[in-house]
This record gives structure tokens, sequence and C-alpha cells, in this order.
């Protein structure tokens, strides 16, 4: 069977298209009444406890060592967790077991196994998250992965029940650890995607954490104790805070009031509307300022906007709607808040059966992305004085897309030429490495040698990169691996771990 993921910072969701071919969520198999897992994970014991199972052992455990937000380093070098043996596990191992276990959910509840998966990434992952992705997906035993972001399997759940509708949306994401707007027209049945814009850090999330803060700081000042010392006492605030923020969002709570127990005294804690409001202002800039980057990607302006729709749980909040029907001046119709919570996932399980239909039949496909990144190289400026980088493929192009040019050696006895590839957004924007590709070897080596370079985003917006020998035609071999990407070394080392440890999912 062909199922959509969408492996979200906070929750992970499975979905399938049902006999009638209508998209459904795939329940917990423990807890058929579940259906959004808690991307969260521990291990210990040999034993890997994520979700459901995990957030139940908080209750009795709150100063487990747990691990979350682990999307948030996708596609770095970063140790995401060490476990109780002092191992460090990489967010792609941590995300491999969340993928495990929707997995099992999805076999145990549909009693066939899966074929292949479509998994969401934010709009602007780069390549490095991207590829991260897909290794986390090898590393859960999925052999058949394709990736689709967020708002294009946001939309096509959107237009699954406006398929005549020709309009033109922004799709405002804001997910738990990541913001994407995306502009994009639904045509004949089909979604193109104009711009992208984002922020891979920046998320409900980080709401969460700055509302934590400012809790522990009033008790500091009215205890003399830092609670977020303590692990059981951070725990009991994380949740104090995410109960806040959904209450505050209600019509009607103007203040949201506990009595918490916090590194052993009892204390009244109390949020208020205006807190959060304050808090939220910054976070709601940030988005409006992408929004508008993407529109001007585009070359479109509000007006030419038809529906904004909304999606991921913190787009709830209620400054939001307010924000952008201002920003927008659209009337409140304009808004579309259509399950926001399972929009992408649902998304998701129609496009991963529109591509399997696409494979058999050889329709077109049913959505066009875009180039998520400037992609180029880093070349020594004319002078020698510094450097900078020579954009081949623009952001927002059409996706595939692919860009050929010819360099030569500069020296007769250079066997190899090494390039630096490099993704940007541009505007000043900090470039980021994907590493120095080294092709070679030249079989005659000689001054001004010509090598062609191809390189080229997929229509997953990964990545490829080939060199050819002009003199031979022969493809060039590529003699040096990508350093700051997920490499086959660290697929091997989060492998072992994975098979070292026993799934866990009952709580």
């Amino acid at each position: 069977m062909n199922i959509g993921i969408d492996l979200g910072t906070t929750f992970s969701l499975a979905s399938y298209l049902n006999a009638q071919g209508v998209p459904v969520l795939v329940p917990d198999f423990h807890q058929a009444t579940l259906y959004r897992t808690p991307s969260v994970a521990s291990i210990r014991g040999g034993q890997a406890h994520v979700g459901h199972a995990l957030e139940e052992k908080l209750l009795d455990e709150p100063g487990l060592p747990i691990c979350r937000g682990f999307k948030q380093l996708m596609g770095s070098l970063t140790v995401a967790y060490r476990d109780d043996e002092g191992r460090h596990w990489s967010a792609p191992a941590l995300s491999a077991l969340v993928l495990k276990k929707l997995l099992n959910d999805v076999e145990g509840h549909c009693a066939e196994s899966v074929e292949h998966a479509l998994i969401t990434v934010p709009a602007n992952f780069n390549d490095a998250q991207r590829k991260a992705t897909q290794m986390a997906a090898r590393l859960a035993g999925l052999s058949s992965v394709s990736l689709i972001e967020e708002p294009v399997a946001a939309a096509a759940f959107y237009g699954f029940s406006e398929r005549d509708a020709e309009q033109t949306l922004l799709v405002y994401d804001f997910g738990g650890g990541t913001f994407d707007a995306t502009v994009l027209q639904i045509s004949q049945g089909r979604l193109y995607v104009l711009a992208t814009d984002g922020d891979n850090q920046l998320g409900g999330r980080h709401l969460d954490q700055a509302l934590v803060q400012l809790v522990a700081a009033d008790f500091q000042r009215r205890h003399g104790i830092d609670p977020l010392q303590d692990a059981a006492a951070a725990e009991t605030l994380r949740r104090f805070a995410e109960a806040a923020k959904i209450g505050l969002c209600q019509p009607g709570h103007g203040q949201m009031r506990k009595t918490l127990v916090l590194t052993g005294k009892v204390s009244e804690v109390t949020l208020s509307a205006d807190q959060l409001e304050r808090l939220v202002a910054p976070l709601v800039a940030a988005t409006l300022q992408s929004c508008a980057r993407c529109l001007e990607g585009a070359g479109l302006g509000w007006s030419q906007i038809d529906r904004i729709l909304l999606v991921g749980g913190s787009s709830l909040l209620p400054q939001i709607g307010r924000a952008l029907l201002q920003t927008s001046g659209k009337a409140p119709a304009a808004l579309i808040c259509k399950q926001p919570h399972q929009a992408v996932a649902y998304g998701a399980a129609i496009l991963a059966e529109a591509l399997a239909h696409q494979a058999i039949s050889g329709e077109a496909a049913l959505h066009h992305a875009v180039a998520p990144y400037h992609l180029g190289l880093r070349v020594r400026e004319a002078n020698g004085q510094g450097v900078r980088v020579e954009v081949l493929i623009k952001r927002n192009t059409p996706l595939p897309a692919r860009h050929t040019a010819t360099f030569y050696t500069s020296r007769s006895d250079q066997t190899r030429l090494i390039f630096d590839i490099v993704q940007s957004k541009g505007d000043n924007a900090i470039d980021a490495s994907l590493g120095m590709f080294a092709f070679g070897p030249l079989r005659s080596p000689c001054k001004n040698y010509p090598v062609e370079l191809s390189v080229a985003y997929d229509a997953q917006g990964l990545v490829r990169v080939t060199a050819k020998d002009m003199m031979t035609g022969e493809t060039l071999q590529q003699e040096l691996a990508n350093s700051e990407n997920p490499d086959m070394a660290g697929l091997t080392t989060a492998r072992t771990l994975l098979d070292s440890v026993r799934l866990e999912t009952r709580g």
C-alpha cells in the first residue's frame, strides 16, 4: 500500500486512502483513539520508547532523559541525544524510531505492508535536511520513499474538495518547529508552486519555550530557585505552557492559572492573554515578512491571492488570523482553516496514491515544485581578492532544473577539479555549503583541460552533481565525500544503534 507521512517536529501522522478514495489517519496500534504520535524519544536499557508510550512514562518519571524537536537538527552533525550507555544518536536515527512506530501502526491497522511512503518536509528544508529525511526512512526499513513539501501536501488536501477551483493560494504553514509561506496555483486539478519562503527555526515550539522561560523567571524571582535546572520541574512547566497556549487561544479565556509543584515548592502559576500576545508578536511579524518575500518571489501582491490556507497547529493563534487579514486586506472568508493539524498528512496520502498511479499510467505529475534555494558555486573573484557565489539555478525556478557549465584545469599536473557547491537564499543570507565535490581522475591531465559540470535539482528538491570529461566523454567519479551531509558512515553507525535496541510502543 501507499501511505503519506507527516514527519513533524511536535507530532507525526500517517495517512492512506481508504476504499472510497478518501484520506484517513492511521490510529495508534495500542490506543485506537489516538492519531498523532508525539515526536519524542528516549533510549535506555536496550529499549527505545517513542510517542504516547513515552509521554505516559513521563507522567511517572518526569525526569527521564528524553529528546524532543530533533527534526530541527536534521542535516546537521550535532548529536541530538545520548542514551544511558553514552552512545550518540543523530536526528535521522531518532526520526527513524518515530517512522518505525508509524509503520508498525499502519501494518497493524491495515494488515498490509507498505510499498511506498511519501514523507513531507518543510518547503525550506535544504539539501542536507532532505537527504537526512531520506536517511531516516532507509533506517526505518522503507525501501521506496519520496519527499513532498508540507505546503504542497496541505494544498493537495484543500484541492481534493475543490477540484474544479482555479485559484491562487498562499499557504501559511506554521508548525511546531518550522514556518513556510508558499504561493501555489490550482489549475485543472494540478498544483503549481510559484514561490516559497520561510524559516526552519521558527515555530510553535519556540513560543512554548518563551512561555516556559517567562514562568520560570517569575518563579525564580519569588523563590530564588531556577526550576529549569530540575528535570521534573522543567517537564511540568513544558506541559503547563502547552496547555496554557491552547487555552488562551479559546474565546473568553483571558487568563490561565494553575497550582504547580516545582522543585518541592507549591506555586500558583498564572499566564494572561496579554502576556501571550506580547510573546507572539515578534513571531507573527517574522512570518509576515516571509509572506511578503514569498509574494515578491512569485511576482504577485496580496490582491492576487484568492485564499490564505492556514496549516499547522500554531496557525490557530488568533493573533495570526487578525494579522493576516489586516496585512492582506482580505475578508475573513478568505482565511481557510481546514483541519490544520491533519491537512499535511491527508495531502501526503493523496499525493502518494497519485504518484503510484502516475508511475503506472505515465500521466503528468499532479504537482510541480520550485527550487527552495539558489544553487551555485563558491568562486574566487577575478582580482583574486575574496570569494563569491556564482548562482547557476535561481531560487523559485520550476523543478526539475539543471545547469551545465564547462570548467578548466589551471595546472598541467592537475588530475581533478574541486567544486564548493552551495545553497543560498540571497539577500546577504548565509550560504550553506553542500560540501567539496572533487571529480577525477583525468586520464591525460594538462593545463586548460575541459570538464563539464552539471548541477541539478530533481523533482523532490534534492541536489544532484555530476561531471564529465569533455575529452573522453566519460562521467568522472566523485572522489571526495560531502562531509556536511549524512554520509554512509553515519548511516552505518545509526543502523548499528537501531539494531541494538527494541522499540517499545506500549505505555
